[in-house]
């Protein structure tokens, strides 16, 4: 016999059986059950004494004002694009990219279409409002900031980014 068998052994000497009758006595003096009948489930559903009264009416106030204020509702102002046109006199170059706080500084990320007949890149880009800053990147090696752009800043790298702020055309016409 291994160690086991002779804890279970030891185990079953010490256990106490039920008196006869037991288990018939727990159920007789258990309450009928029975099905309730939809009544009986109406009235436990429906309130007494007006407490539900306040939540169903917030509740339904609530559903008013998002049924009927869906439309009035306007996108907060990070979700709001501004097409902004970005453009560089590169003839020479073979391809031009722009990276920036808005895409994360990913090279190939944004690719400029181009060049035309006078050597100029352009792309259309969707930003949302606020201060960018960016540079193109000119044959995969050389790092341009915007001539034609009014603000540069230093990027801690030894180059120069160009700043732009993108103003949302709702709050300018306010």
């Amino acid at each position: 016999m291994n160690e086991d068998e002779k804890v279970l052994e030891r185990l079953a000497k010490h256990r106490m059986k039920a008196p006869e009758g037991f288990a018939e006595r727990v159920m007789e003096s258990l309450p009928e059950w029975s099905k309730p009948t939809l009544r009986d489930r109406m009235a436990d559903f429906w309130p007494t004494h007006g407490r539900w009264i306040a939540p169903s009416c917030a509740g339904a106030a609530a559903m008013l004002l998002v049924v009927f204020g869906l439309g009035r509702m306007e996108l907060p102002a990070e979700a709001r694009q501004v097409t902004f046109h970005f453009e560089l006199h590169a003839p020479g170059a073979d391809q031009v990219e722009l990276l920036g706080t808005f895409n994360h500084w990913r090279p190939g990320d944004i690719v400029l279409n181009g060049p035309d007949a006078s050597g100029h890149w352009t792309a259309e880009v969707a930003l949302p409002p606020g201060r960018h800053e960016y540079i193109f990147l000119v044959d995969g090696e050389r790092w341009l900031a915007d001539p034609k752009a009014a603000t540069h800043r230093p990027d801690g790298f030894g180059r120069v980014n160009t700043v732009i702020k993108v103003y949302d055309e709702e709050e300018d016409a306010a």
